[in-house]
Formats: structure tokens, C-alpha cells, sequence
């Protein structure tokens, strides 16, 4: 759906409004973050695990899988059919669809991963520009049923044609998740040295933080599809029409 360049910062408060309008779905998943996060710590304790940095990200990134990977897609994917005006996303059917197109999306959401691990390894510049361009195609793949092919030739367009406006919003995004992870990170008391796992388990504040980080996570998510939302080109009128009559 395309908007004017001057009104995309409005995604802030779109993106809010779909977390809003949807408010147990929103907090269900803050609750569900927050005791998947504790997993991190309680496998470091039970496995008698190093509690080098490294280590305890693997677990952390491990534990919040099916929320990264299932919860916040499909929480995308009705917040996307019920804005209306995507045919390839109905709200009728936007389960059905999800259940059909998740899997591909998080394939496309792996591979994308590995090609911008690979570039930024060498070069922080190339890995950027990897993420820069082919960043949508795990919702393209997602809301408009495309290929992994389709979806990459897509997000590329679209970039190409729009990358001005998508790099005001997410420079923007960037230094406002800054500021929140700093206001967290003094919130939490942080001291030079790291919590321990035992203090991450037992500490109400950690489990505070916690909630607080998946809800920053989903904002952000819902932030970014109401930005693809203004800068996808519209449907086109004539597909729109045969979906209906189909």
C-alpha cells in the first residue's frame, strides 16, 4: 500500500495501535517470553554449562525460538489480515494461510541469516547492505505467499525504489531500541559484571526485564510491517476483483 514519504513515521503508531487492538494476544506472548527466557538460565544451571557470553546467547537465542519463529509471524500475519487491503492476505482466511506459508518464511528467515552472518564477517558494510535489501523477503514470503526467488526479486524492487523512506524509519527505530535497551539496562541495575544464572532465575527484576524485552521485540516487529505496509506497492485493482469473485 503506498503512502506519501512524509507520513511513514507514522508506522511508530501503527505499529502501537496493532498491539494495542490486540492486547492478550500482546501480553500472552510477553508472558510466554519471559518464562522461555528463564529456560536460558536453568539449562546453564541444570548442565553445568560455562557461563561465558557466547554460551549463554546460544541458549538464549535457543529458548526463545518458538516465539521469534511462531508466535510473532502468526501474531504478524492477523495483524496484517485484519488491516484489510491485501487479497493475498484475506482475514477470512489468514489461519489457513499462515499454516500454509510459515515454514517457507522461516526458511527464507534462516537463509537470510546465514547470508548476512557471511558478509558481515569480513565487512560490517556488506553484511548491512545484505539485510538492507533482501530484509523483507521473509514477509513477503509470509503475507503475499511468494517464493523464496519472488519474495528475494521483490524486497530488492522495492528497496531500490523506496530505500530513503525505509532507512528514515529504521534509523529512527535503531536510536529509539537504544534508548530502551539503556533505560532497561539502568532499570536492571547492571553492574560491570553479569548476572549470575542463579540471579537471573531468582531475581523478580530479571523476569521484569524479561517482559519488558519481548514486548520491545514485538513493537518492533509490528513497527516494520506497518512500514512494508506503507511502502509495498497497492495491489492491483484487477486481482483484487477475481479474488472476490473466486
Amino acid at each position: 500500500m503506498a503512502m506519501s514519504p512524509e507520513s511513514d513515521l507514522a508506522a511508530f503508531s501503527e505499529g502501537t495501535a496493532f498491539l494495542v487492538r490486540r492486547p492478550f494476544a500482546t501480553l500472552g506472548m510477553g508472558v510466554l517470553g519471559m518464562v522461555l527466557a528463564a529456560l536460558a538460565p536453568l539449562l546453564q544451571i541444570k548442565l553445568d554449562l560455562p557461563g561465558d557470553p557466547f554460551t549463554f546467547g546460544a541458549l538464549a537465542f535457543a529458548s526463545l525460538f518458538p516465539l521469534e519463529m511462531y508466535f510473532i509471524p502468526r501474531f504478524l500475519a492477523e495483524a496484517d489480515a485484519s488491516a484489510g487491503g491485501q487479497p493475498k492476505n484475506p482475514e477470512a482466511e489468514w489461519s489457513k494461510l499462515f499454516d500454509e506459508r510459515w515454514m517457507r518464511a522461516m526458511a527464507g528467515k534462516f537463509l537470510l541469516a546465514i547470508v548476512f552472518a557471511l558478509a558481515l564477517w569480513p565487512l560490517i558494510l556488506p553484511g548491512l547492505a545484505v539485510l538492507f535489501a533482501f530484509g523483507w523477503v521473509p514477509l513477503r514470503v509470509l503475507l503475499r505467499g511468494e517464493t523464496l526467488a519472488e519474495a528475494a526479486r521483490g524486497s530488492l524492487q522495492l528497496m531500490l525504489r523506496a530505500w530513503r523512506r525505509v532507512l528514515t524509519v529504521c534509523l529512527l527505530l535503531v536510536v529509539l531500541n537504544l534508548s530502551m535497551m539503556m533505560i532497561l539496562s539502568l532499570a536492571s541495575g547492571a553492574k560491570d559484571t553479569p548476572p549470575t544464572a542463579w540471579a537471573l532465575l531468582t531475581q523478580p527484576r530479571h523476569w521484569v526485564l524479561n517482559f519488558l524485552s519481548v514486548l520491545l521485540s514485538i513493537w518492533n516487529s509490528s513497527c516494520l510491517l506497518a512500514l512494508y505496509r506503507r511502502v509495498e506497492p497497492a495491489p492491483p485493482v484487477a486481482s483484487a476483483h477475481a479474488d472476490e469473485t473466486n
